[in-house]
């Protein structure tokens, strides 16, 4: 489709849901021909972002991840487009090579180059080859689809106009996310941007990690020469991919073992090195045996696809880690201090998500009354008074994220997904407890380097205090640092036997009744934070959103 074209299929599909919205949605209506306006909406935008493709697979995608704050059919139609995407003709990937490399064809730079693409996404498919210059060398080639580079500049004023049509006609602020939306896209676009991710977080596991994440987590290497804004080409790893589940359990591979070292790895970004990825989906994920053991099985995570990547401020970090200790060791005041730094209304929601204890809540919300008074209010209040009722949170939710930091929001779906990984894998490992662990270790470096540094103790008001470069000052300081770790780790060892004996308990109770042990701590935590979601919102959480 042309570029006009595509244009304007956008402006239609937003125009014609704007007014089926504005003319059909009344308070008179019932419930099933209210849900059938969503149903409408959301078939009309799944497939504009099908028929025009290539960017608008990416915002289809970022609506889907966002849907928590959007009516269910939204999800449910959107997340369709996580599926594979139809890849080019190798005759239209060529040329897309070809001049990212002048003067060389493709038969300069590659040998047996797959005339097929063994994945393709949204902007860019893969190919196996060896290279010319090592044709030992087995290669993964990925290729920006020939259209991209085309289509971006009109995809994106669409995405302007209509975020802007949006919010005019239904007063919903969306236009805060459009730079974020669009900055993170043209990052993804750029391949030279993926590749220097990729060495930084390989640089980071070895000059940070400790030895079980150095043996436990690969990632490949970059071939320089063969790479461009359009083009890069990786080490090729054979492995199995953690979206087949059951044939990493064929292949004999410890589920415990392979979320230890996932878990490890990403506490390990956010909290140490501060250089997060930012999709950390199964499909990114593959299993292989540890080429250096030959003697025993030894699981090594291989970490693919490293375009969206978020740098955590320093500041951030800290702040991070200190919300953990502080949600562990139940340190209220902290816990309100920090999240309302970042603009959180509702610190209790976040301590919750964090420390997973559900907080108190004040007051009775819709849904969680006794059956009288859900008859009662079912008489007074109508399917749409709720549904508007709904909007006017999600607006809220929508004003109060503008002001959170942007790592954040990154930080919270990279735990998520990873939660997700766990649970999908039966719950081998305690993730809270990993994730406390690298708190702990990734405060206590920080703090022991504030302690050491004078640079890091400079005051806009003050400015370097001389006497705190004293000896005793800094020798406190370092007293300070390792007592904030060593309490951080007594309560989490505390917090652990506590879930162990809840799990001991529970798989006693299963086995006296004759029954498979299915609510581990993890899951009734999971159950408690769903609860006091639901409560604070007042409408029915889908689980699954948690995992977006």
């Amino acid at each position: 489709a042309s570029a006009i074209s595509r244009t304007l299929r956008a402006f239609w599909t937003i125009a014609v849901i704007s007014a089926d919205y504005k003319i059909n949605f009344r308070s008179e209506r019932g419930v099933e021909y209210l849900n059938g306006i969503h149903e409408r909406a959301s078939r009309r935008l799944l497939s504009c972002c099908r028929d025009n493709g290539g960017l608008f697979i990416k915002f289809g995608q970022s609506i889907a991840v966002q849907s928590a704050l959007l009516p269910p059919p939204f999800r449910r139609e959107l997340s369709t487009l996580y599926d594979n995407a139809p890849s080019s003709p190798i005759a239209q990937i060529t040329p897309v090579i070809e001049r990212s490399f002048p003067g060389k064809s493709i038969e300069d730079l590659f040998i047996d180059f797959s005339p097929t693409a063994v994945a393709s996404a949204s902007v860019a498919q893969v190919h196996t080859a060896r290279l010319c210059s090592n044709p030992t060398q087995r290669v993964a080639v990925k290729v920006q689809k020939p259209e991209i580079q085309l289509q971006i500049g009109w995809d994106l004023f669409a995405l302007r106009t209509c975020a802007r049509l949006i919010e005019y006609a239904f007063e919903i602020p969306i236009m805060w996310s459009v730079n974020e939306v669009e900055e993170r896209l043209r990052e993804e676009l750029d391949f030279e941007r993926e590749g220097n991710n990729s060495e930084l977080a390989s640089r980071d596991l070895s000059t940070l990690g400790d030895r079980q994440l150095r043996r436990g987590v690969y990632i490949p290497r970059v071939f320089w020469n063969e790479t461009a804004k359009e083009v890069l080409t990786t080490e090729w790893v054979d492995g199995t991919s953690l979206v087949h589940p059951q044939q990493l359990t064929s292949e004999g591979w410890s589920n415990k073992d392979i979320m230890q070292r996932m878990v490890s790895l990403f506490a390990f970004q956010i909290f140490v090195t501060g250089n997060v990825h930012g999709d950390p989906h199964p499909g990114n994920i593959l299993v292989r045996q540890h080429p250096e053991n030959r003697r025993w099985k030894e699981p090594q995570l291989v970490l693919l696809d490293h375009g969206l990547y978020v740098r955590e401020s320093r500041a951030f970090r800290r702040q991070y880690a200190e919300f953990w200790r502080a949600a562990m060791v139940n340190d209220k005041r902290s816990m309100k201090r920090i999240a309302h730094s970042w603009g959180m209304a509702d610190a209790g929601i976040f301590s919750t998500m964090v420390s997973l204890k559900p907080p108190q809540l004040h007051g009775r919300m819709p849904g969680h009354h006794n059956s009288g008074t859900k008859d009662q209010e079912s008489n007074v209040r109508t399917h749409y008074d709720k549904q508007m009722e709904l909007k006017a949170r999600a607006v809220a939710a929508l004003r109060d994220s503008r002001g959170l930091p942007p790592e954040l929001v990154f930080v919270t779906r990279n735990m998520n997904i990873v939660r997700s990984n766990n649970q999908s894998l039966g719950i081998p490992v305690n993730r809270v407890q990993i994730l406390g662990q690298y708190a702990a270790l990734g405060l206590r470096l920080m703090l022991l380097d504030e302690a050491i540094s004078p640079a890091r103790r400079y005051s806009q008001v003050h400015g370097v205090a001389p006497q705190r470069d004293t000896i005793l000052s800094r020798f406190a300081g370092i007293v300070s640092a390792e007592w904030s770790y060593v309490t951080f780790r007594i309560a989490l060892w505390i917090a652990n036997v506590g879930m162990s004996a809840f799990n001991l308990w529970g798989r006693l109770q299963a086995l006296i009744l004759g029954q498979p042990f299915t609510r581990s701590a993890d899951v009734v935590l999971d159950e408690a934070l769903r609860k006091a979601l639901e409560k604070r919102l007042g409408y029915t959480i889908d689980t699954s959103l948690l995992t977006a």
